[in-house]
């Protein structure tokens, strides 16, 4: 309801009275009041004149769940927005309701108090970072849920090189998205599965949207820096999960050598000599290719290698 009140504030541009909203969503002039009373809580600037009714003044950047449901055009992602302001982590947050939720939920948190990324390691979630999980569904077999990794990194990165192209965003093998080399999201993926049959993946994905360069480490940035200016969550994340929702279509409709091919353009890794730091063994070699469910393809001296996690650095 409060969605609607809004649509309708939006598009008259002007005082609305409480008796013609009443009448266009078929509910009292007290509820309305109470809306509206809720919306400006919420931290929407909405006027109210004796026989004028109500106008919206501004509205809060913050990606409320509501607003981000009716400004994004999708089939799938963001069907369902679960907005916080601060929750442990999005994934643990996700994989408690996975079950119950439908295909493309997303869940979103402005700050995260104990956020992780691969191997357990802590992600520095401060305020000025978006956090967000997509609880995905897909009918594929447990093997095959690394690709939603390539397709999560991919949808970033068309997300990011379509709003400025000269950022020139890469992707880092296996789940790092880079600008000028510098670190500016992590992507985590999730599943829960029997022995051939997915129940979900969870797939998070932390972006430095507006973090400060004091609260970032020296291999960090964010969206601000690189762009030298303040980014609008609300837009950001519109563009975000349209994107997903766009290749996580395609990887749906078995486009994904498609994606791979993408994927590869937009890699930083591919094609250089480089240092791999697993959980047992180091490697070094030349980072030839990628397999269909993302693993690394290292030449080391003549002979090939796959590599399907570690820490990577150029040699």
């Amino acid at each position: 309801m409060k969605s609607k009140i809004l649509e309708i504030l939006e598009k008259k541009g002007n005082y609305v009275s409480g008796e013609e909203i009443s009448k266009e969503i078929g509910i009292s002039r007290a509820a309305i009041w109470k809306h509206v009373k809720k919306l400006r809580e919420l931290g929407y600037e909405i006027d109210s004149k004796t026989n004028e009714g109500y106008k919206l003044i501004r509205s809060p950047d913050r990606p409320i769940e509501f607003e981000l449901e009716r400004m994004i055009d999708t089939k799938i992602i963001g069907k369902k927005i679960l907005f916080f302001e601060e929750v442990d982590s999005t994934n643990n947050k996700a994989k408690q309701i996975a079950s119950e939720e439908n295909d493309g939920t997303v869940v979103v948190s402005e700050m995260q108090t104990s956020g992780r990324g691969r191997r357990g390691r802590e992600w520095h979630s401060p305020k000025g970072g978006i956090y967000v999980s997509f609880i995905l569904k897909p009918n594929i077999s447990p093997e095959r849920a690394p690709q939603l990794t390539l397709v999560s990194s991919l949808a970033l990165v068309e997300t990011l090189n379509t709003m400025d192209n000269k950022l020139n965003a890469k992707i880092k093998w296996p789940n790092d998205v880079l600008i000028r080399g510098k670190k500016l999201s992590g992507i985590l993926t999730e599943l829960s599965s029997d022995m051939e049959k997915i129940n979900y993946i969870v797939v998070g994905v932390g972006v430095n949207l507006n973090t400060e360069s004091n609260n970032l480490p020296e291999t960090g940035t964010s969206l601000k820096l690189e762009l030298k200016e303040d980014v609008s969550a609300k837009l950001f994340l519109k563009f975000f999960l349209e994107r997903y929702d766009s290749v996580y279509q395609k990887y749906l409709n078995g486009e994904i050598s498609q994606i791979i091919k993408l994927w590869k353009d937009n890699s930083d890794t591919l094609g250089k000599n480089v240092k791999i730091i697993g959980i047992n063994e180091t490697y070094e070699g030349f980072a030839k290719d990628i397999d269909e469910n993302g693993a690394l393809i290292l030449r080391i001296d003549e002979k090939e290698i796959k590599v399907y996690s570690g820490d990577v650095s150029l040699r």
